[in-house]
Formats: structure tokens, sequence, C-alpha cells
């Protein structure tokens, strides 16, 4: 019975030991269809299989989740391109990792909804009609970019900022504003309710959001970053050999409105990458343009030479 128990007290300090030596990440993320993988990532216990003790730490608001990434309250985060260079630009100590999201032909994560009374508006009947969307963030990036697509100016809509999502889909749904530029899977309950789409992102071939990881996970070679893009590369995997599997963990997740759940495609993700250098010298470009940064920040800021 002795031996028994100390073999038990053995095994149970091996344990104790090996949870403890689990390299602690605590990362940021939104409700929102572009952390999927992260979420497949913690639910199948793929972080902890590659040695780390990865906390994801939900926020209701992009706001609030910069706020803790600046106060140094969590380790890493999930973010888009425009509001991950405001925080490299305040000093914010991290290294973008990972695409988590590119525009993706037949997957449009952003699109401009038309409101009810306009569904059946074409590109033409559009001009001079209000586009709510939010200033000063990738939204307003994506409208830029997507008038560019279209061939028109800057000013081919009468822009109106409505920060506030939800208060945005309702100002269009009830004929307040004449079209909103919104993420899914608003933009498909925007469908449902009766409006329609004019134009997608989908096209565009752009990097939008990215995970990002504080600097001191980049010591010793590089060691907790390897395990992270491991584990998040299985979960793309995972993803894309059994996308239905992970359907409720999207719905409970990702904020799918209930009447789409059943519908909403499982989106495939892109396989792990970095954006290109271009890429995001053009976000920077725009940013500078727009007097968001003084001036680019230095391309270092993706991943130090040593680990690429």
């Amino acid at each position: 019975m002795k031996k028994i128990l100390l073999a038990m007290a053995v095994v149970l300090a091996l344990a104790t030991t090996a949870r403890a030596e689990n390299i602690k990440i605590r990362f940021g993320i939104l409700p929102v269809i572009d952390t999927l993988p992260l979420q497949v990532a913690d639910k199948e216990g793929l972080f902890a299989r590659h040695g780390l003790d990865v906390s994801l730490v939900r926020f209701m608001s992009a706001l609030e989740r910069d706020t803790a990434m600046q106060a140094g309250q969590i380790d890493g985060y999930f973010g888009d391109l425009v509001a991950t260079y405001l925080l490299l630009d305040r000093g914010v100590p991290m290294h973008i990792v990972v695409t988590s999201w590119r525009t993706t032909p037949g997957y449009p994560m952003f699109g401009i909804a038309l409101s009810p009374a306009g569904r059946d508006r074409n590109l033409v009947e559009m001009k001079g009609r209000t586009l709510t969307l939010s200033k000063s963030t990738v939204i307003e990036f994506l409208a830029d970019k997507l008038e560019d697509h279209f061939g028109v100016g800057h000013d081919y809509f009468e822009r109106v900022e409505v920060k506030k999502l939800p208060i945005r889909l309702q100002m269009l749904l009830t004929d307040q504003m004449d079209a909103a530029l919104l993420p899914e899977p608003l933009l498909s309950l925007a469908r449902l309710k009766g409006g329609s789409v004019l134009a997608t992102a989908e096209d565009l071939d752009l990097p939008l959001t990215v995970l990002c990881l504080h600097k001191r996970y980049f010591g010793n070679g590089g060691d907790a970053y390897a395990k992270f893009m491991a584990a998040y590369g299985e979960a793309v995997r995972l993803l894309a050999e059994n996308p239905e599997k992970y359907r409720p963990l999207m719905a409970e997740t990702c904020r799918i409105p209930k009447p789409l759940i059943s519908r909403f495609p499982v989106y495939p993700f892109p396989a792990p990458a970095l954006p290109a250098s271009s890429e995001l010298a053009e976000v920077q470009d725009w940013m500078v343009a727009k007097g968001l940064l003084k001036k680019r920040v230095p391309d270092a800021v993706a991943l130090p030479p040593e680990i690429r």
C-alpha cells in the first residue's frame, strides 16, 4: 500500500511540475469569427499539448482589449492591422505573429449592406447616399479600398460615423441610413432582415486581422512563439478537415445570431503566414495619410530576423 501511495505521489508531483513549466499566456480576443482557430486550439487542448498555458480573455469591445494590452494585463491579442499599429506606435512591446484572416473569395468577412428600402439600388444609384461606418479604423480603410475597387472617389458616399455596430445595424434596418459597412455575421443578418449587399471585401486580397504576442515570448530562440504557432497551425488544420464539427463552437463563441446558426458557413482560415511587407506598408501609409501615425512603424515589429 505504501508503495502504491508513493507511486501516486510521484506521478502527481511530476504532473504538477509539468503544469508549472507550461508557459503562461493571457490572450485577448473578441467574440468574432476570426478567432475561431484560437477557440479550437483551446477546446482541443492543443496549447497545453505544446507546453503552453493559454487563457483566452474575452473582451466585448476593441477599446477594452487595447486598453488591457497597453496596461500589460494581457500578453497577446487578436486585432485588426490598424488597431495593431496604433498600439505599436504607443510603445506596446509586441510582434505580429500571424495573419488570422485575409480577404478570401466566397467568404465576405466585411461588406456594404443596403437598407430594406433601398435594397435594389445599384452602385450608380448610391452616389451621394449615406454610408454609416466607424472612422479612423480598419472599417474606414476598407471603405477607401472598396471605393478604389469601384473606381470612384473617396467622397462617393456621404459617410456618417456610427461607432457601435448594433446601432449601425439598427439605423440601417430602420432605413435611417442608406448603407452600412458591416462585418459578418451582421452582414448576413442585414440581408435576412430585408436588406441586401451592395459589395463585399472578399476580392481585395488584403490581410485584415492578426495575432500578436508580447516580445518576451521571442526570447530563447523564440521557443514560446514556436509552440504557440504549432498549436495554432494544428487548429487551422482541424478546422479545414472537419469544419462542421466546430459549428456549435462557432455559434457559441463568435456571436452567430440564432437564425443564421445552421446556414452560416464555417470559414476556411488561411494557413499560418505573416502579412507581406508591402501589405503592412500599405496600411501604415494609409494611417499616415489619415493622421493616425506620424510616420511608419519599423517593419521589425513583425518578427525578429532570427526567428523568421
